[in-house]
C-alpha cells in the first residue's frame, strides 16, 4: 500500500532540519494488530515515492515486511516482491490514491482507493473506502480481507479474552470486590438537544446536539453531531434591557464534534471521534479528544493536536486554551511550521 495519501491524509509537515512529519491514525494501527492477530498468511508491503526516517519507525513499530521507500516505479517494486512469494498479481490487493499509484492498481487482482482519489484512480479500482485518507482506510480494507476469509470472528475472539484478562484484573485492584454494575438504559431520547450555559442570565455557550441520550441516575446526557457556540463577552450591559444586552455580543468560536458527553450538573463537557475549533478570525484546532471546564472556561485535551493559523501551523500533544484560542497552552510542542513547507503527496 501507499502512505502518503492513504495512511495519512496527504500532508507532510517539513521541519528546519529537512525531518518530515506525518499524522497517522489510530484506527489504521488497530487494523494492523488485527491482521497480524488473523492467522492470514498476508504480508505488509509499504511503498513510497518519498522518504521519511519517521516511515522507518513507523513500519518497524507495526511490523511491516516490506518497505519500500524512494520508490517512483511502484509496480515493478511490488511486482518483484511477489515473484520472490510466489505470488501472481492476481493474488495482491493495493491501495493507493494518486497517479504514481495508478500501474499497480491496474495490475492488481484487488485494487483500492481512498474517497480522496482522482477520477484516474477511482475509474480502475474495485473498491472506493468509505472512511478518508489517514483517517483508518487500511483498518477498513483488513477487516474486509479477515472477513473474506472466514477468519472476523476468530480475530474477535482473541481481542475478547485478552479484554477478558484486562476487565479480571481491574476486577481484582478494585476497593469494591462484590459490587455489581449493570449497563444503564438511557431514561430520555431527546432531538434536536439543546443546552445553554448562562452567567447573570448572558449565555457563554450554547450546545446544540442532534440527539441525546439523557441518564438521569448519573446526570449525564451522551450526544451525537455536537455544535457548541462559544460567545465573546457583551459590548454593552444594559441595565434596562438584557435583550438589548444579548443582542451585543458575539460568536467568539465554534466547535464541532461527532460525540460528546455533558454533565446535567456542573456543564463539564468532553467530546472525541474527530473534535474541530475554530475562533472567529480563523485560527482552528484539530484533535480527538477535548474538554471543556465551565468553572475555569477553558478547553483541555492530552491528545495529540494540530493548530493551523494564517501564518503557521502548530503541532504537539496536550493542550489548555481559551475556547476563542486566543490563549494556548501546549503541553508537548512538537513543531511550528511555516504553510509553503506543508507539501503535496
Amino acid at each position: 500500500m501507499d502512505i502518503d495519501g492513504v495512511l495519512t491524509s496527504g500532508e507532510i509537515i517539513v521541519l528546519n532540519s529537512g525531518e518530515e512529519i506525518k499524522i497517522w491514525s489510530v484506527k489504521d494501527r488497530m487494523g494492523f494488530a488485527l491482521l497480524k492477530n488473523s492467522g492470514l498468511s498476508i504480508k505488509l508491503a509499504w511503498v513510497t515515492a518519498r522518504e521519511s526516517r519517521q516511515v522507518e519507525e513507523r513500519s518497524k513499530e507495526i511490523g511491516v515486511d516490506y518497505l519500500f521507500q524512494k520508490c517512483l516505479n511502484k509496480w515493478e517494486r511490488v511486482s518483484s516482491c511477489a515473484r520472490r512469494l510466489n505470488l501472481q498479481p492476481d493474488q495482491i490487493a493495493y491501495i493507493g490514491d494518486d497517479l504514481v499509484d495508478l500501474k499497480a492498481l491496474k495490475n492488481v487482482g484487488l485494487a483500492v482507493c481512498p474517497p480522496e482519489s482522482p477520477k484516474e484512480i477511482k475509474e480502475v479500482c474495485d473498491f472506493q473506502t468509505t472512511i478518508s485518507s489517514g483517517k483508518g482506510v487500511a483498518r477498513e480494507v483488513i477487516e474486509i480481507l479477515i472477513k473474506a476469509q472466514g477468519q472476523w470472528q476468530a480475530v474477535l475472539s482473541k481481542f475478547s479474552i485478552f479484554l477478558i484478562a484486562i476487565l479480571l484484573t481491574l476486577s481484582a485492584c478494585s476497593p469494591h470486590p462484590n459490587s455489581t454494575s449493570s449497563i444503564e438504559k438511557p431514561d430520555q431520547w431527546i432531538e434536536k438537544f439543546t443546552i445553554t450555559e448562562t452567567r447573570n442570565g448572558i449565555p457563554i455557550w450554547i450546545l446544540q446536539s442532534e440527539m441525546a441520550q439523557v441518564y438521569n441516575k448519573q446526570k449525564k446526557a451522551t450526544l451525537d453531531q455536537i455544535s457548541i457556540q462559544f460567545m465573546n463577552p457583551p459590548k454593552e450591559l444594559s441595565s434596562k434591557s438584557l435583550i438589548l444586552t444579548k443582542k451585543s455580543q458575539t460568536l467568539a468560536a465554534r466547535l464541532s464534534a461527532p460525540k460528546g458527553e455533558v454533565n446535567l450538573d456542573s456543564h463539564n463537557l468532553l467530546v472525541w471521534n474527530g473534535v474541530k475549533v475554530q475562533s472567529e478570525d480563523g485560527t482552528t484546532l484539530y484533535s480527538e479528544q477535548l474538554r471543556y471546564s465551565t468553572d475555569k472556561q477553558k478547553i483541555f485535551t492530552e491528545a495529540p493536536i494540530k493548530i493551523v493559523k494564517k501564518d503557521s501551523i502548530l503541532i504537539g500533544e496536550g493542550l489548555e486554551a481559551d475556547p476563542d484560542l486566543s490563549t494556548v497552552k501546549i503541553f508537548r510542542h512538537e513543531a511550528s511550521i511555516h504553510p509553503k513547507t506543508i507539501l503535496n503527496p
